[in-house]
């Protein structure tokens, strides 16, 4: 019992380190080919992209999320609403986030989580290019998104270091 005592401690003690596993796994090939499309297809089509910000949680906030449907003034893009009216950034937002999501390390393999209340979109980046349209999803519950294209779905998290270092202080958290 004290061996296993002193492994947990060792490996704890490890973790503090700046190589520690920070909880996801590299993309597989398969993953890593789907968001190189995407990204092909980003940087053939993202024209005058627009960020809207996601409703409540339809699970986690069930009553102010009813409350933002029954009011109104939302759209859905790929089976999540979303406010109608595109949220406002500083200009070149929407470029930053794109070239985010487009660096292959941005990304890790997706996990299945337990502790967050399922994937919920905080934000959706919306575009069209020769009349087809293309949604990036994020969402920071699970710390995840799919990006919607001609070529189909690409799901994938988001890696500690973007979603932290990076994303969220482009993108905030919306102040209930």
């Amino acid at each position: 019992m004290k061996a296993l005592a002193a492994l947990a401690a060792l490996v704890l003690a490890s973790c503090s380190a700046s190589t520690c596993w920070k909880g996801g796994i590299p993309m597989r090939e398969t993953e890593t080919h789907a968001q190189w499309g995407a990204e092909v297809d980003i940087n053939k089509s993202a024209r005058d992209v627009k960020i809207y910000r996601g409703l409540a949680h339809p699970t986690a906030d069930k009553a102010r999320y009813n409350s933002q449907v029954k009011k109104g003034g939302w759209v859905e893009f790929e089976g999540f609403k979303f406010k109608a009216e595109p949220a406002s950034f500083p200009a070149g937002t929407a470029d930053k986030v794109l070239a985010i999501y487009k660096r292959s390390a941005s990304h890790e393999a997706l996990a299945t989580k337990t502790t967050c209340a399922g994937f919920h979109p905080d934000y959706a980046l919306v575009w069209t290019q020769g009349g087809k349209r293309r949604v990036l999803q994020i969402c920071y519950g699970c710390h995840e998104w799919k990006y919607f294209g001609p070529g189909g779905t690409v799901y994938t998290d988001i890696e500690d270091k973007t979603y932290f270092g990076e994303l969220t202080k482009l993108l905030p958290r919306e102040k209930k």
